[in-house]
């Protein structure tokens, strides 16, 4: 067996394939990513809030009397985040409009996943820019690394996982993680997190939650630890860490 690898540019950020293939499969390996890449290719086009003619700015302008069904699919996906997280992730509280940034890019990894899938593939990964999601045989677990949030060639913990994991932090762009208003005053200005993890069944659901609890920190921690198959993982500028019971380290 060998792991054909491919890194796209897409979203601002780079996707990492890693497709495992028998000796014949590479040509079919091939084309399989690259199918997955125009399914993130078009999700960019869709949802981009930086290309004035997507349907997503559009709709943020009032252009469209209904949003197109993609848009509609992760909408219902932020107002699930959103009740999940408490109000910590709320994609309408964002400038300019509604913004479902911090979930879309676990969404789209996902449905390249499954574009995978769909071409026949058996085993894979997704790595958008920390937001990971796995293709495998039942029963298999995949040992990932979360990076260190203050020394770039080190680790803060491996998961061993059989589940998608999303990686969120202020370390490197501090400055698109925005407090909704409504939780404004519940913000322990003690400490803040700057990195955190979470792992679950769904990596659109993951990927929004790590953004709340890069927000909220212990109070979204207790939330995340309250719903079934849901994980976390934070790590605060003091350096103290907190995590819930269940969280896979590896050993």
């Amino acid at each position: 067996m060998t792991t054909l690898v491919h890194d796209e540019q897409v979203m601002g950020t780079v996707v990492s394939f890693g497709v495992d293939h028998d000796r014949d499969g590479r040509d079919a390996a091939r084309q399989a990513v690259a199918s997955a890449c125009a399914i993130l290719h078009h999700v960019d086009a869709v949802f981009s809030t930086w290309k004035p003619d997507s349907p997503m700015s559009r709709f943020r302008r009032g252009e469209l009397e209904r949003p197109p069904p993609e848009i509609e699919c992760v909408l219902d996906l932020c107002c699930e985040a959103k009740q999940l997280s408490g109000g910590w992730f709320d994609p309408w509280a964002m400038p300019g409009g509604v913004d479902p940034t911090g979930l879309v890019k676990g969404w789209a990894a996902e449905e390249a996943l499954a574009g995978l899938a769909a071409a026949g593939v058996r085993s894979a990964i997704v790595n958008a820019a920390g937001d990971v999601t796995m293709l495998a045989e039942s029963g298999r677990t995949w040992r990932l690394g979360v990076r260190h949030p203050w020394r770039a060639d080190a680790l803060a913990c491996i998961v061993e996982t059989a589940v998608p994991v999303a990686t969120s932090g202020t370390y490197e762009r501090p400055a698109q993680l925005i407090v909704p208003e409504a939780v404004a005053g519940r913000v322990d200005t003690s400490r803040r997190p700057v990195s955190a993890t979470v792992i679950g069944p769904s990596l659109a659901l993951a990927d929004a939650l790590a953004t709340a609890l890069c927000v909220g920190g212990d109070e979204v921690l207790a939330m995340i630890d309250a719903e079934d198959g849901f994980d976390g993982y934070v790590i605060f500028d003091d350096g103290a860490e907190a995590w819930t019971p269940r969280f896979p380290f590896a050993s």
